[in-house]
């Protein structure tokens, strides 16, 4: 990536809700968008995130949407991203793993060349101004979390996880971590497959990110919480809490 080297990164956060849309409240769903002024890739694009779009970033153009899973609070806007031609600064371009790709695109043939683009676990992804390397985490269904370098920096997107995931040494010492926060504190019923805010902390220690964004909070629920465990537990750690429309400069 030298030839790219320091550029300014913006990171907007279009959704962070996690798990559910609700319908009363409409919180976008998770979907973050990373950009320079050379490109712009989306990483992932869950209930409401085409609505951010417009109404945040109506200007910016995506070379790429990067979808982690094919659960609806990931990827229920990607239809309406990939038909909308004034988005996409060349074609539309999907990065997703195969078997994510086979639940959510109903005729793969039939798309232009170049539209689908495979995702491999432990693979580096090349695309014009940025690189993505993919790793495998801990979920109910196939998920890849996402490292992206772009303008000389670099974005640990962590998507959907449970505690056991296992991470790279390439995703260690990012500009930014993006890790989910589904539970507040976890108990004996609590999901293998989400985090809980100490959990988060303990990731976070272990990323050792410059920053580290908490997201994915179900909505009617406390983030403000999630943060103060998360501090507690990772004292030198500099976090974050993701709110819509939340702008985070990489420089």
């Amino acid at each position: 990536m030298s030839d790219y080297a320091h550029s300014e990164v913006k990171v907007t956060v279009l959704g962070c809700a996690g798990s559910s849309y609700d319908e009363e409240l409409r919180l976008p769903c998770s979907s973050y968008l990373v950009e320079t002024h050379e490109t712009a890739i989306l990483l992932d694009c869950g209930f409401g995130s085409f609505e951010s779009y417009s109404l945040l970033v109506p200007n910016s153009r995506l070379d790429a949407i990067f979808v982690s899973h094919a659960h609806a609070d990931h990827v229920a806007d990607l239809e309406a991203f990939m038909d909308a031609a004034d988005v996409w600064r060349d074609q539309p371009r999907l990065v997703a793993s195969e078997q994510t790709t086979a639940s959510i695109v109903r005729e793969p043939d039939a798309l232009p060349p170049g539209t689908l683009v495979l995702a491999r676990v432990e693979t580096h992804l090349e695309l014009p101004f940025l690189e993505i390397a993919f790793s495998l985490t801990t979920h109910q269904m196939p998920t890849l979390a996402a490292c992206v370098s772009v303008g000389g920096r670099r974005v640990a997107y962590g998507a959907d996880t449970g505690p056991t995931w296992v991470i790279p040494p390439h995703f260690v010492g990012a500009d930014l971590a993006i890790l989910e926060c589904t539970l507040e504190t976890r108990d004996e019923s609590s999901s293998r497959f989400h985090l809980d805010a100490q959990e988060v902390g303990n990731l976070a220690r272990e990323l050792s990110a410059r920053q580290t964004l908490i997201t994915h909070v179900p909505p009617h629920e406390n983030g403000e919480v999630r943060l103060a465990t998360a501090r507690g537990v990772a004292t030198k750690e500099n976090f974050l809490l993701a709110t819509t429309g939340l702008q985070v400069m990489l420089k």
